[in-house]
């Protein structure tokens, strides 16, 4: 006698249960909300201070009309802040990709351009050893605005993690 094989079947190994998730208290949650809506609110009042130090730079640069200078500064720097928008908004890593592609020059350039007018507005009135620290201090607000925006879009954007 020859057996069949046709009604043998293949047991599948038992499914192992997924652990369960460890809830994200809704403490930890508003913590997080509240320190990113903090470091936005401190990258908003430098971006202010930043505006007015390089709307100056820009008018000793140019001479233009405080108006133009004024809409120029905003342009430098809200431009950087739209960019990593556009970055961090994609809906997927393609379109993230392509979006990184204009916006990750602009960003260096816009916080470039932004660092040394407001460097050159902060330093112009200096002499002798304070003329290094206004220049490092123009340098550091875009520097901080970047650094602080960073941190309130990845605070803002990222949900608790399960562990």
């Amino acid at each position: 006698m020859t057996r069949s094989a046709s009604n043998v079947r293949r047991l599948r190994p038992p499914e192992v249960p997924p652990k369960p998730a460890r809830r994200v208290s809704l403490a930890r949650i508003n913590r997080q909300r509240v320190a990113a809506a903090g470091a936005a609110a401190v990258a908003v009042v430098l971006t202010g201070l930043s505006l007015s130090h390089l709307s100056h730079g820009i008018h000793l640069v140019t001479q233009a009309p405080p108006a133009e200078s004024w809409a120029m500064a905003t342009g430098v720097d809200l431009g950087f802040i739209a960019s990593e928008l556009a970055m961090l908004c994609a809906s997927t890593e393609a379109v993230r990709r392509s979006v990184a592609r204009f916006a990750q020059p602009a960003i260096a350039g816009t916080l470039g351009m932004s660092a040394a007018l407001n460097a050159l507005a902060f330093a112009l009135p200096m002499d002798g050893w304070q003329l290094y620290a206004a220049a490092a201090l123009g340098v550091a607000i875009p520097a901080l605005v970047y650094a602080l925006a960073r941190v309130a879009f990845a605070l803002a954007t990222q949900g608790p993690r399960e562990a």
